[in-house]
């Protein structure tokens, strides 16, 4: 039953209601709560009880709710490098309406990485996060870390060679928003592989944090924010997040990409990538 039907239902249950109300005036609670329309001298056919008409209102209410706070989750996955090795500003984010639908798209993706030979190693380190190592050196092809070997050991000898990627799903829970028309942003935080703020801003939010990290010489030397090139890469990243679906600022230690998160089906809350 979608949330239409469940709306009609109560709709058609909450006018029973009022009919038993109106003509049991003077009942006690008890004989109240068992009238049904069909007990009203012909005013109904409905034998449903008046407990039993309350029951399912709240029941069906309760279904509405849980269903409009399942249309405002999605699902994000992240594909990134690891770090700043080389690929590390063509991050990408696609959004999925259910996990299962993000866990499959990941899965496919590992299907082909298993079959390439450059693929050493392949690391489901949580439930939300998996990495893959690809060696590019033809002497190391359908290798894999040896198991007395620390992945990280292996990555730091064959440094020349390898890089990193990594996939990670994030839930976004967009149900407590405001009914603002602006867009909401994810940010992932590129050095640390990693959703970089716990929130999800606005576009507004996003421009004014970004631009006061920046202006505060992220790595201790804030006058290199008047240097020109500092001030294109602000530009363009303000003009990405009002006119793209993503953003990306790189500017010494300070590397985030922003995704636009879509608007969820049926829902008006805020424009559509």
């Amino acid at each position: 039953m979608n949330t239409r039907q469940l709306a009609e239902a109560i709709q058609e249950d909450l006018s029973k209601v009022n009919l038993i109300i109106n003509f049991s005036r003077g009942r006690d609670v008890a004989s109240l709560m068992a009238a049904s329309c069909a007990s009203l001298e012909g005013k109904h056919s409905c034998n449903t009880p008046l407990y039993t008409l309350l029951s399912n209102i709240d029941e069906a209410s309760d279904l509405i709710i849980e269903k409009n706070l399942q249309v405002m989750k999605q699902y994000a996955v992240i594909h990134a490098v690891a770090g700043l090795y080389e690929g590390y500003s063509d991050t990408t984010c696609e959004f999925f309406p259910k996990r299962g639908f993000a866990d499959k798209h990941i899965a496919q993706i590992l299907d082909d990485y298993r079959k390439d030979e450059m693929c050493v190693n392949i690391d489901h380190r949580t439930e939300n996060e998996v990495y893959v190592t690809m060696d590019r050196d033809p002497d190391n092809y359908k290798a894999c870390v040896p198991s007395d070997m620390d992945h990280d050991d292996y990555v730091a000898e064959h440094m020349d060679d390898v890089s990193v990627e990594v996939f990670s799903v994030i839930e976004l829970d967009m149900s407590n928003r405001s009914d603002s028309t602006e867009s909401c942003w994810l940010t992932w935080d590129q050095q640390d592989a990693t959703q970089a703020w716990d929130y999800f801003p606005l576009c507004m939010s996003l421009v004014a944090r970004v631009s006061s990290d920046i202006n505060d010489g992220v790595s201790g030397e804030s006058h290199k924010t008047f240097d020109p090139w500092v001030v294109d890469q602000l530009n363009d990243f303000i003009q990405s997040v009002y006119y793209r679906n993503h953003a990306f600022i790189d500017v010494d230690d300070y590397s985030m990409h922003a995704f636009r998160i879509p608007k969820p089906k049926n829902s008006d809350s805020y424009d559509e990538a």
